[in-house]
This record gives structure tokens, C-alpha cells and sequence, in this order.
């Protein structure tokens, strides 16, 4: 395994020279990346990712110290050197008052001492005015010790402030919660999801429609053809004449359902009765051969049949009077969401 080519070389390189890069990619994310992270980017081990990471951590530090210094030093007000409260020297004596009549005496003369010098004391900052600020100089290097209690301290501080990883977790949760119940309270969203719903519905109400049917359809094909021979014309015609009466019926339902979709519900009786009628006949048609043969079980085989054969056509019939009413239901649903919104 080789590591990339950084600085034109492909060979393992130090610490020194991956620092740019590894600078880079702190700029890149925002923060110092984990361990494991340079180790993948730079294809090094795990102690110089560490020594590595420890490099950046350090450089971090004494960024925010030296910029913890300068925001400190732009908030101070200026203080102007030459301005005093009172005066650098010693106020000045004032001069004797001698009167005009007293003689004038020649002061006595004491001999002048040299005064002591002492050796000038090497300062760390220059002296200057208490108002002055201290020049910025660079900050010290941290070694691993103070980068680990830093490390430490930063994350005793989280924790004593309930900034954990749970808590983290649970912050964050809420937020998407509160994301989430916005968009879903919103009408156009509850609109979309009502007419799923209703597609949803419908559908699973036309398979039942459409078993019950094609189960009805045997019965009366043998309804229909009576004693006719097998594969004749008028056996072959039977099978017609249940698609012929289903056809109608389910014409009816798509046009009602269609109309209720738009807001223009179907409910005269003409139609009613049409409906009733072709499900009647259907049913009719599908007990009568049930009710004309003979069993070996005797009659009670011969009434579960029929009961049989009446319950298949009443599926029928519910779902074709459930249909319309349920779309009818949606319909008006999906408008007042609708019109609620176009109001405000």
C-alpha cells in the first residue's frame, strides 16, 4: 500500500509534509477530522494520523487563543498616551518671599553625593502607560498533556451544560418531528394522500365486484344454454349473456365513480333502479340451476348451494352500493381541504 502523491512523491512522507494538506482538509470540513479519517486520506498508520492529528489540534488552540486576544484588544478603547490626569514630574516649589529690609545671607554649602546608580534590570514588555495594551506576541505550544486536559475540559463543559449524545439524538429527532407534521398538515399533502386512499379503496372494492361476477358467470352460462350440446352455438352464446348484464353494470359505477371524482354525484333513482335490476337478474339467473338439480347429500346440500349462490351476487350488489357512496365521501373530503385552503 502507497501512500498518494503529496508534494510530488509517492514515498511515506512526515508529519511536516502533510500538514498543508492536512490544513486543507480542516478548512474543507470545518473541524479536525478523526483519526481514522487521515489514516484513510493519507494511507499512513495510526501513530503518525495521531501525531498528525495532535499537529492540528495544537495549530486549533492557538488560533483561538490569538483570536480570543484580538477581539479582546479591538473591544478596549484607545487611550492616548499623551493624555494625563495629572502631571509626569514633581509639582514646582514655590519661590521664597524674602523681604527688602532682611539681610541677604550666602547659603551654607553642603557637599553634593553622587547619587547610587543601579544596573538596569532586563524587562520582559517595554514600560508604557497602564492604558496601553501588551503587544500580541505568538502562543505558547501545547504539548499532548494540555491537549488532552483541553480535550477533556471541553467535554466536562458540554456535559455539565446536558449536551450529550442523547440528547444530541433526541434534538434532532424533534426538529425532523416538527418538519415532518408541517408538511403533512399541510392541505395540498393531505389532498394528494386522501385521493391515494381513495384509489387504494376503490380498487380493492372493484376486485371484490369483479370475483363475485366472474363467479356468478358460470351459473348462468348454464342458465342460459339449458339442454344445448356442448361447444354448440347456442351453448358458446350462453356465455355472453353474464358480460352482457356485467358490462352495463360496471359502466354505470365508472361513469358514477367518475362524476362523484369531480364533484357531480349520481344519485336519481332511474339509475338506482338499473343498477338493482341487472344485479337481481344476475343473482336470479346464477340460483336457478342450483335450485333445478338434484344433490347426493339431498336437501341440505341442495340449500347450502343456494345460499351459496345467493351470497357470491349479494358481494355484488354490496360492493356496487358501497362504491359510489365511498367515493362520494372522499370527494367531499378532498374539496372542503381544498376550499379551506383557497379561503385563508
Amino acid at each position: 500500500m502507497t501512500a498518494p502523491a503529496i508534494n510530488g512523491t509517492k514515498y511515506p512522507q512526515p508529519v511536516e509534509a502533510l500538514l498543508p494538506a492536512a490544513r486543507e482538509i480542516v478548512k474543507e470540513l470545518g473541524e479536525v477530522p478523526a483519526r481514522n479519517e487521515l489514516m484513510r486520506r493519507f494511507r499512513i498508520g495510526a501513530p503518525k494520523a495521531q501525531e498528525l492529528r495532535d499537529r492540528l489540534i495544537a495549530e486549533k488552540a492557538r488560533e483561538i487563543v490569538l483570536r480570543d486576544r484580538t477581539q479582546r484588544a479591538d473591544t478596549e478603547p484607545a487611550v492616548d498616551l499623551w493624555d494625563y490626569a495629572e502631571p509626569i514630574g514633581p509639582d514646582p516649589l514655590p519661590a521664597p518671599v524674602v523681604p527688602e529690609s532682611v539681610p541677604l545671607v550666602e547659603p551654607v554649602l553642603t557637599p553634593v553625593v553622587a547619587p547610587v546608580v543601579a544596573e538596569p534590570v532586563e524587562q520582559v514588555a517595554p514600560v508604557s502607560h497602564p492604558g496601553t495594551p501588551a503587544p500580541l506576541g505568538p502562543p505558547p505550544a501545547l504539548n499532548r498533556n494540555e491537549r488532552r486536559a483541553l480535550r477533556a475540559q471541553a467535554a466536562h463543559d458540554a456535559l455539565m451544560q446536558g449536551q450529550t449524545r442523547r440528547v444530541r439524538e433526541w434534538t434532532a429527532k424533534a426538529a425532523e418531528a416538527r418538519q415532518l407534521r408541517r408538511l403533512l398538515m399541510d392541505p395540498d399533502i393531505q389532498a394528494v394522500r386522501l385521493m391515494r386512499q381513495r384509489a387504494r379503496w376503490t380498487a380493492m372494492a372493484w376486485s371484490a365486484l369483479l370475483f363475485a361476477l366472474a363467479f356468478t358467470m358460470v351459473n348462468v352460462q348454464r342458465f342460459a344454454a339449458g339442454h344445448a350440446e356442448a361447444w354448440s352455438p347456442t351453448w358458446l352464446v350462453a356465455w355472453l349473456v353474464d358480460p352482457a348484464f356485467s358490462i352495463l353494470l360496471v359502466g354505470l359505477l365508472i361513469a358514477r365513480g367518475q362524476l362523484s371524482a369531480v364533484g357531480r354525484s349520481v344519485h336519481q333513482r332511474t339509475v338506482r333502479r338499473v343498477e338493482y335490476a341487472l344485479l337481481a337478474s344476475t343473482a336470479a339467473m346464477n340460483v336457478m340451476p342450483t335450485l333445478a338439480e338434484g344433490y347426493p347429500g339431498g336437501w341440505r346440500e341442495q340449500a347450502m348451494q343456494v345460499l351459496l349462490h345467493l351470497l357470491i351476487p349479494g358481494l355484488a350488489f354490496a360492493a356496487a352500493l358501497v362504491i359510489t357512496l365511498i367515493q362520494d365521501h372522499f370527494a367531499d373530503a378532498i374539496a372542503s381541504i381544498t376550499e379551506g385552503e383557497d379561503a385563508r
